[in-house]
């Protein structure tokens, strides 16, 4: 695969920060992106400084994933630092739980724009580069409630669901350049997302709505990430990690 250059969207904790970690113990330089939380991003860099070997082979970038204009920027900070990217993991997103009575107009508006548009955003600025190598791997986290509703609202399912339908898209336009493009579709990561703050008890009632004997967690995404990194016939899949929550 040559020098990979990676930028993670919301990669300083959870999902992301777990698939910056592979990128990073295969020699990635890499670039995360993060919205807020200043003393998460200092750990974050630390531990891929750590595991590069050298702290300007990362980079941790603030700002908002879903504004056109601060991911313009970060793309440029990252291309004159780092090179030309050729992965790109659409990690970043909000999950404000909202029913259809509770939700609001900002509610929609925010979580497709950050979700969604933050995901369109760095995808049509890497690609031409990615085209001009011939060689790229675009992967959008998704959710199981792309597909099956979720728990979250609307408006999250709606966002996830979009981003599958942008990834088939782009599969099919963009495998001729060596690029893929494909999709993660998590559910119940207890060490990620909101269900880090979950009790103990509300932990144990979520097993009942997985097959096996567990609950996921962030090394069970790495390795389906992992596959789609090696794998150049794949593209165009939503990879379900979900412990067989489709058969409950």
């Amino acid at each position: 695969m040559g020098n990979l250059i990676a930028v993670v969207t919301g990669g300083t904790r959870g999902i992301g920060l777990a698939i910056a970690k592979a990128l990073a113990r295969r020699g990635a330089a890499i670039a995360v992106t993060f919205n807020s939380n200043d003393k998460a991003a200092e750990e974050a860099r630390q531990q891929l400084g750590h595991i590069c070997g050298k702290d300007k082979s990362v980079l941790t970038l603030k700002g908002d994933a879903g504004d056109a204009a601060v991911v313009a920027e970060h793309f440029e900070t990252i291309s004159n630092d780092l090179g030309s990217i050729n992965v790109l993991v659409n990690n970043a997103g909000v999950m404000p739980a909202r029913s259809f009575d509770e939700i609001t107009i900002k509610d929609w508006d925010e979580t497709i724009r950050i979700n969604l548009s933050g995901a369109f955003y760095w995808s049509r600025l890497v690609v031409p580069e990615m085209k001009t190598t011939h060689f790229g791997r675009i992967v959008n986290i998704a959710s199981i409630a792309a597909r099956g509703g979720g728990v979250i609202g609307p408006h999250y399912a709606a966002s996830k669901a979009g981003m599958v339908g942008m990834t088939r898209y782009a599969a099919r336009e963009l495998g001729r350049y060596g690029i893929t493009v494909n999709a993660i579709a998590p559910a119940f990561i207890e060490d990620a997302g909101i269900f880090t703050e979950w009790s103990q008890d509300k932990k144990t009632a979520l097993r009942q709505k997985v097959a096996v004997s567990r609950l996921g967690n962030t090394d069970d995404v790495v390795r389906a990430f992992e596959y789609l990194m090696e794998s150049p016939f794949v593209t165009g899949v939503t990879l379900d990690v979900n412990g067989g929550a489709f058969m409950i």
